[in-house]
């Protein structure tokens, strides 16, 4: 088993709905306030989610997403 991606999903667009959910990258306002607290098993989770809901489209902020977690997944793998 792969470990889980820990690099914050964050892709510099910060910008919450009334739900308090990123509309960049779908983590909520508590997701991201915690995120360095989170174990890497729930950080995975979380990817697993966003990747599902915020990056699976054809929108910019869905390929940035998509390219961010495969970039910390290559660059996990080298080290």
């Amino acid at each position: 088993m792969t470990e889980p991606v820990t690099k914050k999903p964050c892709i510099d667009l910060c910008d919450f709905n009334k739900h308090q959910i990123c509309k960049a990258c779908g983590r909520t306002h508590d997701e991201k306030k915690t995120w360095k607290r989170l174990s890497p098993e729930q950080k995975q989770a979380i990817w697993h989610r966003i990747l599902g809901s915020h990056g699976s489209g054809t929108s910019k902020e869905a390929k940035a997403l998509r390219a961010l977690y495969r970039k910390a997944e290559k660059k996990q793998k080298k080290d």
